[in-house]
């Protein structure tokens, strides 16, 4: 099998759960979000089965349906400073995923980019990379982009500013969203499944690769070397 690396230029990293473990209470941020959505009169039913993020856009398309501007901005910005306060909440226990420095340092060591591309916060990555000594050559949050992952948008703007084009690049993530969102953007993936994730978590988005521990990157890694 060719080494995924083969070529490649540039790596682009989930943050929460794939460099840092920073034990995020997500269901209490879609109850917030749910509860969100019914004092603006948006029911449960319609956001059933969409992910956080998306949700907020719901419910901010719905009051913009019905001509209710104001309320859409003051929707998404209650959100947002609700979802924001609960990641910084947890932020300050960030600690480093098992192998996220060695593999990191091993990129650098080899002249590959890097870049991290979060769905949470700025205040509250930054934060957690502080905490646990993470570094990138790029951060891109939810704040720093009008679609996150797993719209590719989020990923070609990553790739932009390290002037990668994606078919050099891979995309390493924790959840599907990250695996379809690398897709999308033309980019090779690389499926991280945690330990409480099913064996067939990926099964649909069919990543590259597969790996259970970062620490099975370190092989093609340094295969670059040679």
């Amino acid at each position: 099998m060719a080494n995924l690396f083969d070529g490649v230029r540039a790596v682009l990293f989930d943050m929460d759960g794939t460099l840092v473990e920073t034990n995020i209470d997500f269901p209490l941020m879609r109850r917030e979000v749910l509860a969100l959505g019914g004092k603006y009169g948006v029911p449960d039913c319609d956001l059933e089965g969409l992910d956080i993020l998306s949700a907020v856009d719901l419910i901010d398309a719905r009051l913009r349906e019905t001509s209710r501007d104001n309320e859409a901005v003051r929707a998404r910005q209650e959100a947002l400073e609700k979802l924001e306060q609960i990641e910084l909440a947890h932020s300050e226990d960030a600690a480093p995923i098992e192998g996220a420095h060695d593999v990191l340092r091993a990129l650098r060591e080899v002249g590959l980019k890097t870049a991290i591309v979060t769905r949470n916060c700025r205040t509250a990555a930054q934060l957690s990379l502080e905490i646990t000594g993470i570094s990138a050559d790029i951060l891109l949050t939810r704040d720093d982009v009008r679609k996150t992952k797993p719209h590719p948008d989020h990923l070609f703007m990553a790739l932009e500013m390290l002037e990668v084009p994606p078919s050099q690049a891979v995309t390493v993530g924790d959840h599907w969203m990250d695996v379809q969102g690398g897709k999308a953007a033309g980019t090779r993936t690389v499926g991280f499944l945690r330990p409480d994730r099913p064996d067939d978590f990926f099964d649909r988005e069919q990543p590259d690769l597969v790996i259970r521990r970062l620490a099975e990157l370190l092989d093609p890694i340094e295969r670059l070397r040679k």
